[in-house]
């Protein structure tokens, strides 16, 4: 099974730390509201909640992407793609190559910074993604899942 790029690591933690500002900025501006207009909710309660709020944006931007890219796996056989992903509730995958109907790949200002590509690969039924890999990696890779769709439906007929 191969991994995804480790600079998957870091557009994560960007990526979270941005949401993680915005949330705790609101939460900031409930605390000073708290002390100096609302008078029904007690400044005490706002500290907890921005306390609480920025215990949990710490392990959101620092705690889990690592964890994400430790347990996120992909592996492209002859005849079907498997992911393995999750931190605490594992999901395993395999998609047959011939349920796939689209391949696209997705880039983000932060990729494109990095230097990367998520595939993005559709059935009739769901939408499976591959992140944050190398962009020529990604390019390699969907051309050669693209082939080996055209080869079995080839071998079908």
């Amino acid at each position: 099974m191969e991994k995804i790029s480790p600079k998957a690591v870091k557009v994560w933690r960007i990526s979270e730390a941005i949401v993680a500002g915005v949330v705790l900025l609101l939460a900031l501006g409930t605390f000073i509201l708290s002390l100096y207009v609302w008078d029904w909710l007690p400044w005490w309660i706002s500290l907890i909640i921005f306390g609480v709020l920025l215990y949990i944006c710490i392990f959101q931007v620092w705690l889990f992407p690592a964890l994400k890219y430790k347990h996120y796996r992909y592996e492209v056989l002859e005849d079907e793609i498997k992911i393995h992903s999750g931190i605490w509730i594992k999901r395993r995958l395999s998609v047959p190559l011939f349920r796939v109907q689209n391949i696209d790949t997705h880039v983000g200002p932060l990729m494109r910074r990095f230097g990367l590509k998520s595939i993005t690969l559709r059935t009739s039924a769901e939408r499976i993604g591959i992140p944050e890999l190398e962009a020529g990696r990604a390019d390699g890779l969907r051309n050669d899942i693209r082939a080996l769709i055209n080869e079995n439906t080839r071998r079908e007929k």
